[in-house]
């Protein structure tokens, strides 16, 4: 009994790491279901949308996250990150907020708990988008980062003191 309590424990935290998971994609996820929808509602075949949903889907993603790293300006990369922060927010807040309110019905963290869910849903398609999820946690190794390049030992200032 104590061992399906703690492996049901681990499914519903898996459950919910995966609830902000889908949230931080909100926006793709989100586009690629109203187009397939929308290709279901026009005559197309269940796998004909279904394809096509995943293809809009994709490549929405890839081209946020392309325009988002390679972006000249600042403002086109501000513009990018709303794009994504804002459904992430939303779907976060409202994925907290029906968990929340599985256990309890009313107080405070009926409240706080959502909007912070909406802020870790929010920043976690932020960083998404630069790739920067995996860097987070600290995975990736920082001395073989291409982003980051090192200083070279004449360019350094301490080797001006020296």
């Amino acid at each position: 009994m104590t061992f399906m309590l703690i492996l049901g424990a681990a499914a519903g935290l898996y459950l919910i790491w995966l609830l902000f998971r889908l949230a931080a994609l909100a926006l793709p996820l989100g586009a690629g279901i109203a187009i397939a929808f929308e290709l279901q509602g026009r005559g197309y075949g269940i796998g004909a949308a279904l394809a096509m949903a995943f293809l809009a889907g994709l490549l929405l993603h890839l081209a946020g996250r392309h325009l988002y790293a390679h972006g000249g300006s600042t403002l086109l990369r501000a513009c990018i990150a709303m794009l994504f922060l804002l459904p992430a927010g939303v779907a976060g807040y409202y994925g907290m907020t029906g968990i929340v309110r599985l256990f309890v019905t009313e107080g405070m963290l009926v409240t706080i708990l959502p909007v912070l869910a909406a802020v870790v849903a929010a920043v976690a398609a932020v960083r998404g988008l630069d790739g920067s999820s995996v860097d987070a946690i600290g995975v990736g190794d920082r001395e073989c980062d291409d982003r980051a390049p090192a200083i070279p030992a004449s360019a350094s200032p301490a080797s001006d003191r020296l």
